[in-house]
Formats: structure tokens, sequence, C-alpha cells
């Protein structure tokens, strides 16, 4: 049983050193002061002499003492870093196998053949998933008519719970559903120097009219994926008898005047499955999905014997917070005396239990994000674009990535703006705000002379506030400047030249 109990481990031992301070004192003091009562009387007069006056008895010297050593043995065991090992792992994280989860978010994903909808419902079984998973790192890549990465390969399973909550359809500023660039921007996110890779699909196989036969060029991916090593598993979400889908702006979708009806297209995820080297299950009521995916399937990933690996990854549980309350406390004690001090050092003490539990709590970072996002703001009103960046990029959420976003765009970066006004779109929470996002979207797209895509996102802005004046003038500029590519028949000859450009909506 003994065998069994984690030791109690210093981080800096060294510092134990610092409880002889108190003593270091005593025995320096007592050096000083001995010889300084001949200078006043003689020996024989000295009993005379002094005054005991407002001295405490011996005892409670003593007492004072004995608390006085014990803090400071206690501050001196808070700063050495008590822990415990809590865990042990044969693995680094950067050995964990890795699994992609692409999730469908389109359209599609909204009809209710399955309870509550089929994205809900993803949602449901994907933290199923992560539940059962272990050893195992997890980036989520959501798609309609584009791929977005929302968690890269981690193992931390909170940032995957909280990445899951902000999913729903909307979430991406345009409609459609290519699942095959959606894979291979999935594969392109893997560690580079990564352990063993898959692919988790979880789709009810819809894709745009066209494509909806063989699907050469989906079946093409999967095959190049799994000649990479990369295994491709699937998790069909839907009924194959399907459910209509409702419409933007209330009642049915039609096409063609006709309704639409999203069915889950179970034989071509299960041809995926197989060209992919992987498994194919449908969601269900048990948890027969996980059992033929995970554990015939995605465990399968995990080949690297523990046991064979020398102990790498140690989980440290801090100690030092239970010294350090304490601590002070004792301190506090240690400085009460009798006579007219004592009121003052009550109230000190009064004072120390309501600021302490202050002091060791957590600091509230919102108090923080607001302060950082002052302090860009005025950096950007004063054209301080990089320490503008710099503060909005502490600031967390759909006003954070907008002010880095517009710094960058200031800075002329207009690529990595184009990654921070991304995640402002999804980081959104109504429409106007969105609409903001793609906004300015659109005109990094435009300062890079993709005319094409800057209109579309223009349009796309458009759909979240018709009412968005900048976004109309905005677009006409960038359909005229497609036009004059297209007659130039280069859009990378210069002949289109984009003037000054539009500027980003402030902050």
């Amino acid at each position: 049983m003994i065998d069994t109990l984690s030791p109690l481990l210093w981080r800096e031992p060294l510092w134990l050193w610092l409880a002889g301070y108190p003593w270091l004192v005593w025995l320096l003091r007592g050096f000083l002061q001995r010889p300084r009562g001949r200078d006043y009387a003689d020996p024989r007069l000295m009993p005379w002499a002094r005054s005991r006056a407002g001295r405490l008895p011996r005892s409670g010297r003593l007492w004072r003492h004995a608390a006085w050593a014990l803090a400071w043995l206690l501050f001196a065991m808070a700063v050495a870093g008590p822990r415990v090992a809590e865990n042990r792992s044969g693995l680094e994280p950067g050995d964990y196998p890795e699994l992609m989860i692409v999730l469908d978010v389109s359209r599609s994903m909204t009809a209710r053949d399955v309870s509550p909808s089929r994205l809900e419902r993803a949602r449901l079984e994907l933290r199923d998933l992560l539940a059962r998973s272990d050893r195992l790192r997890i980036g989520l890549v959501v798609y309609a008519a584009r791929p977005h990465l929302m968690v890269p390969p981690t193992a931390d399973r909170s940032v995957l719970e909280h990445a899951l909550g902000l999913v729903r359809h909307g979430l991406l500023p345009t409609e459609g559903s290519d699942l095959a660039a959606a894979m291979e921007f999935a594969a392109a996110g893997f560690s580079p120097a990564g352990s063993a890779r898959g692919l988790l699909l979880v789709t009810d196989g819809e894709i745009p009219e066209g494509d909806a036969g063989p699907a050469p060029g989906l079946d093409d991916t999967v095959t190049r994926l799994a000649r990479q090593g990369i295994a491709v598993h699937v998790l069909g979400v839907g009924t194959p008898a399907g459910a209509p889908l409702l419409a933007p702006e209330g009642g049915w979708l039609h096409y063609r005047g006709e309704g639409v009806v999203a069915r889950l297209h179970g034989e071509r995820l299960q041809r995926l499955a197989t060209l992919g080297n992987g498994r194919y299950a449908t969601v269900s009521a048990t948890d027969a999905e996980w059992r033929n995916l995970y554990d015939q399937g995605i465990r399968q990933l995990n080949t690297v014997d523990v046991g064979s690996r020398d102990a790498g990854l140690i989980l440290w549980r801090e100690l030092f917070g239970w010294c350090l309350l304490p601590a002070v406390l004792l301190l506090l004690l240690a400085q009460l005396e009798a006579g007219r001090h004592s009121r003052v050092t009550v109230r000190l003490a009064l004072l120390a239990a309501l600021v302490l539990p202050g002091l060791l709590a957590p600091p509230a970072a919102r108090a923080g994000s607001d302060s950082q996002q002052r302090r860009g703001y005025q950096a950007y009103n004063d054209r301080s674009f990089r320490e503008a960046g710099r503060a909005f990029a502490q600031v967390p959420g759909f006003v954070g990535r907008m002010g880095e976003g517009a710094s960058a765009y200031r800075l002329g970066d207009f690529r990595r703006a184009i990654g921070q006004f991304t995640q402002a779109a999804l980081d959104a929470d109504h429409d106007s705000q969105r609409a903001r996002a793609v906004f300015n979207l659109a005109n990094c797209h435009y300062q890079l002379r993709a005319y094409a895509v800057a209109a579309e996102l223009y349009r796309e802005s458009l759909r979240y506030e018709p009412t968005y004046p900048a976004a109309r003038v905005n677009l006409e500029y960038a359909l005229a400047l497609q036009a004059q590519q297209r007659r130039a028949g280069n859009a990378g000859d210069g002949s289109a030249r984009a003037g000054g450009g539009p500027r980003p909506v402030p902050v």
C-alpha cells in the first residue's frame, strides 16, 4: 500500500533555507543587544533601570516567536513548490495518434429525421466520443461550402467541448457542402511530426447536384488520403427516408418547384469508408456506432506500446496554496501586541481576512480583457496598429478578433487579417456583427485583387444586413474590377488596379 503513494517532491528545494531567516534575526539581535545595557546602568542596578511597561509576559513572547518562525517555515515551503505526481504516462502528447473530426454544418444537417436534429445529434455523439477516447489528440474542422479549422489536434477535452458548444448551422458564411475540400483541408491540419492519423467524417453524405453520381473527385481524395496512411472513418447522421428542409424565410425549402428532402446517403458513405481503410456506422439509440467506429477502428490508431517507453509525461498537483494561506494568518497573529497597538493590529488582521481570499482567487478574466480592449482602442486611434493588435489578441470573442484583424489590415498583413475576420464571423452573436466581419473579410480579398471572392463576400454581408450601404458600394467596385480582370484575360497581369481600396469598418 505504501508503495502506491506518490512522494512529496519540491520544485525548488533550495528555497527551504528561507525558513532559517527568523532564527538568524534572533541570533543577530541577541548578539547586538546584549552589551547595550552596560551603557545605561551598572549590572546590579539594571533590574531597576528596565521598564516592564508594555512588555508581554514571557509565555506571550514565546508564542509570538513560535508563530513567526512557523509562518516563515510555511512561506519557505510555499516558495519551494511542494507537489505530488498525480499521473504518469509513458507517452508524450506529441506521440499521441491524431484524429481530425470533419463535421458537416450545411443546411441538410438541420433535417429532423433524427432527434432533435441531425446537427444536434452529431454534437451529442461527438461528446460521447470525447468521453470514450483516451491518449488521442483530436481536432475539429467544420465545413459547408468551405471548411474552417475550429480546433487543431489537442489532448485538452475542455477545448473540444467548448468548440462543440459553438457549432450550429450558419456558423460559416456560405451555404453548400464540399466534402472533398473539407477532407483535404483537415488532412493539412495534422501535426508535421504526428503519430498515426485518421479522419472521422460526420455527415449525411449530401453533396451538391452534379456530383451526385459516382463522385469521382470525392473517391480520388479518399484514395489519396488512404495512400498517405490516413484512415477515413465515417459516422452517418440521418435516415434513408430523410426529412424536408425549412427555408430561411420560413416554410419548406423548394428547388425547381419541388420540395427539398435531405436523405442519408449510406451507400456513398460506406464506399468512402471502404476506400479509406476505415469503418462506417450510423447513429443509433445505443452505443453500437462507437463500438464499431471507435473500439474496432479509431482505437487501433494507437499502436504504440506504452509499457515499452520511459515515463515521459508527469502531471503534477501543486500544493503551495496549502502552505501560503496559513503562513499569512500566522504572520498576522504574530503581530498582535497588548497595549495601544492592539486596535490597529486587529483592524489590519480583519482587512487582511477580507482581502486575502481575493488575492488568492484566480484573477477575473473579464476585468483583464476590458483593460486590454480599452488599450487596443486607444492604440488603434493613435495609429499604433502593432500595439493595438497585441492588445486585441488578449481580448476574447468577436471584439478581440475584429480588433486584431483591423490592426493587421492597417499594417497590410491581409492574410492574417483574413484569419481573424473569419474567426470573428464565427464568434458573432447576431447577424449585424456577422455582416461586419464578412464585410471586412471581403475587403481583405479586395486588397489581394481576388475580386470575384470579394464580390461574393460582399453579397454574403448583404444577406446578413440588406441595408448595409458600404457593402453595396464596395460590391459595385468589386464587380467592375472583376469585369476588367476578365477582359484583360489574366487576373495577375496588374492591369486592374485596386487604388486605395476599401477600409475596414471601425472596431
